[in-house]
């Protein structure tokens, strides 16, 4: 989201607010190179910003491309078992859509995803914070390695030690160990956001998230699309080994982003060495970390915010996992074809997504007079509306075409979550950023206790009682949704020095406009 005037001028400052000792480790002009890039690496934040959202696209599309083809896979284990079928061919997946087959999977699916974030609980914080010390790149590139190995083990242990896998599907639970290495993709994202913070300022922030969601919402488009075809004309398999091979260029693709954090605002951890005394401090100096985490509470309306990202890993869930199933099971649909389904949608998404800067400009215009503040946080009630009324037509709906609509309409809010982070980016000061997304990004964990589990129950319940009670995922997404409505309906301004320091730098004034 832009929040640029149509006629800004391009050497117009990136940081009104940049202070003389930071003027050698910031950018002061979107065209300014970054010192210490390499002779390779982007060094502008223009380049910055859009390298970014292309390995966002690179991550996300070659995680769509393997999704669908292991819930294929984890299906047809689930079939085999229903059915005492010994055999290594696969199933018929028509005949995998019975209700006690289906309600297994939801469970399994459900049990699997919330281990999985126990196992990013455990990992996301303390690498968020490690990477305010040692910088985003080390992080990233230790992050990648349980970002490969976590995804692909599912398939190694499906195609390998399938017999192990049948008799106890549980076994997959294992893939997720692979997350303590570094964090996995949670952590490679949250320092992506990160990195694009680094080199944005307080009004550009919107604009640099939502590149970043368009580049996700390429690979989400992408990603089905291309599973698509390949699993109508090959099978499973092939969509995975093809996601296999577009890890190398992804990890290649980190070599060309610059370490955004500026040396002079890193912690330094104390020495190096490894004794007893050490570890204590480097604890010690981490509970700290934690604690100045934690006091970001006492502001009132960051916990209203976060209230979105609490319900994001459910409402994820449901538009990537349920609603396979649930197009799958009540409206007879192939896996595969449920990938052209939703890919028309990621189409709307990226509508949307250009669409929003125009939005934004227009609202901070002096015709509404919002601050970059305000504009944030209004077009995230007004995303935030849309999901619940999206998810209420889709809880209501019996037949494709409602659901269809449903899902149009709920594509208009997709874009909530960098709205939100936009607006709950005000609160804290830029040296604190990664612990604030790191912050994020547990609170987005936490919610998948709430999510995959209670969707699973849902889709079961919907599967037993049938009429109306078949919309019961929905119709739970759309509570959620109400809930974090209310909530940003409760949301204060931060304080002026953090939240107006760009626009006394840039107009000389304090625009008035808070309410």
């Amino acid at each position: 989201m832009s929040d640029r005037e149509p006629h800004a001028r391009e050497d117009a400052p990136l940081l009104g607010h940049e202070r003389e000792d930071e003027s050698e480790s910031t950018i002061s002009d979107e065209a300014a190179p970054i010192i210490n890039a390499a002779r390779w690496q982007v060094k502008t934040r223009a380049s910055i910003v859009r390298t970014i959202a292309v390995v966002q696209c690179a991550i996300i599309g070659t995680g769509m491309l393997l999704l669908i083809p292991l819930y294929r896979l984890i299906e047809d284990s689930v079939c085999h078992v229903y059915y005492g079928d010994d055999s290594l061919d696969m199933i018929d997946e028509m005949k995998c859509k019975t209700d006690e087959v289906q309600a297994q999977m939801a469970y399994l699916l459900g049990w699997l995803g919330l281990f999985h974030s126990i196992m990013s609980l455990l990992s996301t914080f303390p690498f968020g914070m490690l990477a305010d010390k040692i910088g985003r790149k080390p992080t990233i590139l230790l992050a990648s390695i349980g970002m490969a190995l976590g995804p692909l083990s599912g398939p190694f242990l499906l195609g390998v030690f399938q017999s192990e896998v049948r008799k106890n599907p549980y076994i997959l639970m294992t893939s997720s160990l692979f997350l303590l290495i570094g964090g996995g993709t949670q952590v490679v994202l949250a320092m992506l956001y990160a990195m694009a913070a680094d080199v944005s300022s307080e009004k550009e922030k919107a604009a640099s998230f939502l590149q970043l969601t368009f580049g996700a919402t390429v690979g989400g488009l992408a990603g089905p699309l291309l599973n698509g075809f390949l699993m109508e004309k090959y099978g499973p398999w092939v969509p995975i080994f093809v996601s296999i091979c577009c890890m190398p260029f992804i990890f290649l693709s980190f070599g060309f982003l610059p370490e955004t954090l500026p040396v002079d605002r890193r912690k330094k951890g104390g020495d190096s060495e490894l004794s007893i005394e050490s570890i204590k401090r480097k604890v010690g100096v981490a509970l700290v970390e934690f604690r100045k985490a934690l006091s970001l509470f006492t502001n009132p309306s960051i916990p209203l915010i976060l209230l979105t990202f609490l319900f994001q890993a459910a409402r994820y869930t449901a538009y990537t996992s349920t609603i396979l199933q649930y197009v799958s099971k009540h409206f007879g649909w192939r896996l595969a074809q449920t990938s052209f389904l939703l890919s028309p949608f990621g189409l709307l998404n990226l509508i949307v997504l250009a669409i929003l800067p125009r939005i934004s400009t227009l609202l901070m215009a002096h015709r509404f007079g919002y601050s970059s503040f305000n504009k944030d946080l209004l077009l995230t009630r007004y995303s935030t509306a849309l999901l619940f009324v999206g998810a209420v037509i889709e809880g209501f709906s019996h037949n494709i075409v409602l659901f269809i609509i449903g899902l149009f309409i709920e594509t208009f809010g997709a874009a909530v979550s960098p709205l939100a982070r936009a607006t709950i980016t005000h609160y804290v000061d830029p040296e604190h950023t990664s612990t604030l997304y790191a912050l994020i990004s547990t609170t987005e964990i936490f919610g998948t206790f709430i999510g995959g589990p209670a969707l699973a129950w849902c889709f079961d319940q919907g599967l037993q009682k049938k009429g109306l009670w078949i919309g019961m995922p929905w119709f739970y997404i759309a509570l959620l949704c109400f809930i974090a409505w209310t909530g940003l309906l409760f949301v204060q301004p931060p304080p002026a020095k953090s939240s107006l320091t760009d626009e006394n730098s840039e107009d000389g004034r304090v625009d008035s406009h808070e309410d």
